[in-house]
């Protein structure tokens, strides 16, 4: 069966915000050791998007399972009610939900009690564990799991979903809070800050690996043929999937290489912010695209 907008939508809410959280750790992980003076200001943005983030997801997985119910129910989506509560009991799709809002609620209440820069590493492990056992929940209910609980597919698209979230997640999280809020303290970019620039673009670049790597391994699993890559709808919302993360790549490629060197002046950094706010707008759309294609059958 395929999926409905509602259904999409929701499970790219789930998408942007798994993500959305995920660089806000990284971020507030590398910035742990720093003493700059703009770092309080960051931090303090970083704690409220992550509990921002946090709520949404726990929003999109709500959003998910209501409106799979109204689906199989047959029934309209504000009288989802009973269906909703019947599949959190009786299925596995609900079951699978309970757990990842179950973890979610213990990352929000892990994040407020830690949530001080004082608490060292307790809080990154805590929020790190909590949230890759929220991708391996989501991923149960994908369509590797018909290969079995521990196959080769759950893994690699548990894998797949991580990396995909280090990704977009830095690259958001750099062009929309810590960099503008560097940018405002109007100091020149510092040591700190080259460092941050460091770190953001050699994890991005690993996951970025990762992620094309087991993206290959999947496409091979759901795909008979390359030709199914603009025969059939899967294929072609892979095909524009792909062409978006080949125009994200290019863009962190310039920064990489032309981007980074030149921001040691704030007329660089300023151009290193609005390549990545170009290169997350991309993104936003890869992981929206990642929606649809999780809601579609694949061809086989």
């Amino acid at each position: 069966m395929e999926s409905t907008l509602p259904q999409m939508a929701a499970t790219a809410l789930f998408n942007v915000s798994l993500a959305w959280t995920v660089g806000v750790l990284a971020s507030r992980f590398w910035l742990m050791k720093e003493t700059a003076g703009w770092q309080k200001t960051v931090d303090k943005r970083l704690s409220s998007a992550m509990a921002t983030g946090l709520i949404a997801c726990i929003g999109g997985v709500f959003l998910s399972l209501w409106t799979e119910s109204a689906v199989m129910g047959d029934v309209a989506w504000l009288k989802a009610g009973p269906a909703f509560a019947e599949a959190l009991a009786s299925t596995h799709y609900g079951h699978a939900a309970a757990a990842a809002i179950a973890l979610l609620v213990i990352a929000l209440g892990v994040h407020l009690m830690l949530k001080a820069p004082s608490s060292g590493m307790g809080y990154p492990g805590s929020l790190t564990a909590l949230l890759m056992l929220v991708a391996a929940a989501r991923v149960t209910i994908g369509h590797a799991y018909e290969h079995g609980p521990f196959s080769l597919a759950v893994s690699v698209e548990w894998l797949h979903l991580v990396l995909m979230s280090v990704w977009t997640g830095v690259v958001f999280v750099a062009a929309w809070i810590v960099l503008p809020r560097v940018l405002s303290a109007e100091v020149a970019p510092t040591k700190a800050v080259a460092a941050y620039l460091t770190l953001m673009s050699n994890w991005a670049a690993v996951a970025l690996a990762g992620n094309l790597a087991t993206g290959a391994y999947n496409a091979y699993r759901v795909l008979d043929s390359p030709r199914q890559l603009v025969e059939a709808e899967y294929g072609q919302v892979l095909t524009f999937k792909l062409c978006l993360m080949v125009i994200a790549i290019a863009l962190g490629g310039f920064n990489k290489f032309v981007g980074l060197p030149a921001a040691t002046s704030r007329r660089g950094l300023r151009t290193v912010i609005i390549v990545l706010r170009i290169e997350s707008g991309a993104l936003l759309l890869v992981l929206m695209a990642a929606a649809a294609l999780t809601g579609s059958a694949p061809p086989g």
